[in-house]
């Protein structure tokens, strides 16, 4: 299996989540718990072996300096950290730079990383900025995305936090998907409470695709079920948003998934492969 969304797992980000979660109020509960608690990367090598999971695909960018709690970077990786977990298990983590529109020097920084042999793609935290995916802000990326021939992801749907929900709403991508018809883009989160929509652009768009992340298999509706057994079986993309969903829990709740085969397999690593090019065919330790 291929995660395409994982946010940082070793045990210093755990207590970031817990006092996120207590200061802002949220109802969110970790997936991250028992055998799916935070880890160190050998840890977490032995938990991705026992899962059957080749690839954690994980968010990297810098942390600006005094960054409160509810800023994405916290949760994402370092370049450092991805660069050293990419050296001692090559293919078993790779990295997308998660993109900052607002901060100057970005657009050069995101460049600089997809010159790296660990990035795989750009990252968007769409909550964390006053732009929908249509904004031109985001041209710069999606033209270093179509030069470098690598995807494009963002949360869409609403937020997890007290964030403007209406920035993610799926409709924006059609804007993106038109002007940059190379780049494939992921709508990750499943694009709720806009499933629909998200569902429709992913039909109308050969370029967009559709994410799990965050939300367990037992809790998809069946509009996506559907979507799965029919159109959609090479569009959907398995992640789990770790540390909201646990890999280990969750591999039951694939297994029972009711689609065909050929729809879990395309789910479970086909289709990431096929979009995120630059993932090693052959992975290490």
């Amino acid at each position: 299996m291929i995660d395409y969304w994982c946010n940082a797992f070793t045990p210093d980000r755990e207590p970031l989540w817990q006092q996120v979660i207590e200061q802002d109020g949220l109802t969110i509960k970790l997936g991250a718990r028992g055998d799916d608690a935070f880890v160190d990367a050998a840890g977490m090598v032995a938990r991705m072996n026992q899962a059957a999971i080749t690839t954690l695909m994980l968010p990297v960018c810098d942390l600006p300096a005094g960054a409160g709690l509810d800023e994405f970077a916290h949760y994402a990786l370092r370049p450092t950290e991805m660069h050293q977990l990419a050296a001692a298990h090559p293919g078993r983590f790779v990295g997308m730079f998660s993109v900052a529109p607002d901060r100057p020097g970005d657009v050069a920084a995101a460049n600089d990383a997809l010159h790296s042999a660990w990035c795989v793609g750009l990252h968007n935290h769409t909550h964390s900025w006053d732009h929908t995916f249509d904004a031109p802000v985001f041209d710069p990326y999606y033209e270093l995305a179509a030069r470098h021939g690598v995807p494009f992801v963002m949360q869409a749907g609403k937020s997890g936090g007290h964030r403007v929900h209406k920035l993610g709403h799926p409709r924006a991508i059609a804007g993106p998907a038109t002007r940059f018809p190379t780049v494939d883009f992921v709508l990750s989160h499943l694009g709720l409470p806009w499933l629909t929509e998200t569902l429709e652009a992913a039909l109308e768009h050969d370029n967009v695709f559709i994410g799990t992340a965050t939300h367990p298999p037992r809790r998809w509706p069946d509009e996506l079920l559907d979507f799965i057994r029919g159109p959609g079986q090479n569009i959907i993309l398995f992640g789990t948003g770790y540390p909201l969903t646990g890999h280990l829990h969750v591999q039951a709740q694939l297994d029972a998934l009711d689609v065909p085969a050929a729809a879990k397999e395309a789910l479970r690593h086909g289709n990431a492969r096929r979009i995120f090019t630059r993932i090693p065919a052959r992975v290490g330790g």
